[in-house]
């Protein structure tokens, strides 16, 4: 299954990170929230707000825009 952005992911699902895509200072930004290319993640909640993404036993909340550039692999 190709990568795909993590906005499409349902609630309860889990994926991989695959790929960050952006600037540098995204890029950096992302990986300061604690997402890096190949962890697992857990969507907590997919509704019409931002996304709530289970990253290591935490909660991190993500606008549509920036989960639009996070692309995952379902697991």
């Amino acid at each position: 299954m190709p990568a795909m952005p993590l906005i499409f992911v349902n609630r309860g699902e889990k994926a991989r990170v695959e790929q960050i895509n952006g600037g540098d200072t995204f890029s950096k930004k992302m990986m300061e929230m604690g997402f890096y290319k190949g962890m697992e993640i857990e969507i907590i909640s997919n509704d019409n707000g931002p996304l709530i993404i289970g990253l290591d036993g935490s909660r991190i909340a993500l606008g549509r825009g920036m989960a639009q550039r996070i692309m995952v692999q379902a697991s």
